[in-house]
């Protein structure tokens, strides 16, 4: 015998939240890709590295069977792993952090200011890359300021809130336009003027969900996520139709 029969998952979906955290402690040691997705592969399978062997093979264990690989098998076989180099498709997240139980991943039936909250939270992070927000930002997700994420859970919730914009992009495409690298960008600008574009962003949001009409403030914060994103969509969406309309006159 010469190989082991080995499983692995093939999405970011699959993973548990024991394996979400054991993903998000090696990207916190800034091991390289190749480095990460051995680990899992060894740690998921239960193997062990007895020795080096010479040309570039490795005697590896699991239980009673000792089998020599190559680096060339091993890489291989970590392929699999290849999903953990971008972000999720489908946002995913640790479920629970101690007792506490996160929102759902897709924000779906959270409230919209809870969204707002958070969105603000993680774009003062892309600026200043302070773990304070990231903490701020858990203490929402999980709904509790008592909740104490480690530095492998404080990476999971970047990673949650990245891929949750990446998959609002796609849904909601007039919304969530890519900006340029112009005033108009919250990353484009120095951190002084971040606060101020940000409360700025905000508000324009709650404007138009409104109409201006402040009676409806409070209605709109409580609405779902889902709901008030489908809404700025079609806004935006109509706003650029009449704009190109406009332009042809």
């Amino acid at each position: 015998m010469n190989s082991f029969n080995i499983t692995l998952p093939t999405s970011w979906t699959e993973l548990s939240d024991k394996q979400l955290h054991m993903v998000y402690s090696l990207f916190a040691r800034d091991l390289s890709s190749a480095e990460v997705k051995t680990l899992c592969l060894m740690k998921w399978n239960g193997l062990k590295v007895l020795s080096q062997l010479p040309d570039k093979r490795f005697l590896i264990k699991r239980g009673k069977e000792v089998v020599p690989l190559s680096t060339r098998q091993i890489q291989q076989a970590t392929s699999v792993l290849d999903f953990l180099d971008s972000f999720a498709p489908m946002p995913v997240r640790i479920a629970r952090i101690g007792k506490y139980r996160a929102v759902a991943a897709d924000f779906e039936k959270v409230p919209f200011e809870e969204y707002l909250y958070v969105e603000n939270l993680f774009q003062g992070y892309l600026n200043t890359q302070s773990d304070e927000l990231l903490l701020q930002m858990a203490q929402v997700l999980y709904a509790s300021d008592h909740v104490k994420p480690d530095k492998a859970q404080l990476i999971g919730i970047f990673y949650w809130m990245a891929s949750l914009k990446q998959y609002f992009a796609g849904l909601f495409p007039n919304f969530y336009k890519p900006t340029s690298n112009s005033e108009d960008n919250l990353l484009g600008n120095g951190q002084h003027d971040i606060y101020r574009q940000l409360r700025d962003s905000t508000n324009a949001i709650i404007r138009a969900l409104t109409g201006g009409d402040i009676t409806k403030e409070a209605t709109i914060m409580k609405m779902d996520t889902w709901r008030a994103l489908t809404e700025l969509d079609a806004k935006a969406r109509d706003a650029e139709e009449l704009l190109k309309a406009t332009k042809k006159t």
